[in-house]
């Protein structure tokens, strides 16, 4: 029960700043870096850079994130790298950026993510008064990880649909607008 309250406790690092607190000053690529990193623990010590710069610059090719203005990353591009940097532990990249790019504002899709992720630390944090002694941390991390497989699969099939429909939906008007 002791390691169970000892992990619970690194749990307290995996908040991200509300978007009001993201820096109202355009960051270069370095200083984007330092702050994400010191806002996000690595998934696993092999990881220890969630984000590179190589990696950002390919999300800015695939329309993943928008493009820096003068080499220089805003509050926006800010906001969607953290939101990739957390979601790219569970979702395809593809699918991330059909929720980045969906009608939605940066902001208010930030805000649900924040409300989200708040949401799901402290259901964790609530977690050590469900248990038992007797609970193994083994079970518990298998419990929550097919949780998260099954969530994590629910959403791609979901963003799926919405690629297939929004597909056809463009193709549809296309060939109305062809018959006009």
């Amino acid at each position: 029960m002791n390691e169970l309250n000892e992990l619970l406790a690194l749990l307290q690092v995996f908040k991200t700043p509300a978007y009001d607190k993201l820096p109202e000053i355009d960051l270069y690529m370095d200083q984007v870096l330092t702050y994400i990193k010191k806002h996000l623990p690595p998934f696993k010590e092999s990881d220890k850079d969630i984000l590179t710069a190589s990696m950002i610059n390919n999300y800015v090719k695939d329309n993943v994130i928008k493009n820096p203005v003068d080499k220089k990353y805003d509050k926006e591009a800010i906001a969607s790298l953290i939101m990739v940097a957390n979601l790219k532990r569970v979702l395809p990249i593809q699918d991330i950026k059909t929720i980045l790019s969906s009608p939605n504002d940066i902001e208010k899709l930030y805000s649900v993510y924040q409300k989200n992720l708040d949401a799901v630390n402290q259901s964790m944090l609530n977690m050590e008064k469900a248990l038992t002694a007797e609970d193994e941390l083994t079970k518990i991390a298998l419990e929550l990880a097919i949780d998260a497989s099954v969530k994590a699969y629910f959403a791609h099939m979901m963003l799926s649909k919405d690629t297939e429909h929004s597909k056809e939906k463009k193709k549809k008007d296309k060939e109305k607008n062809t018959q006009e």
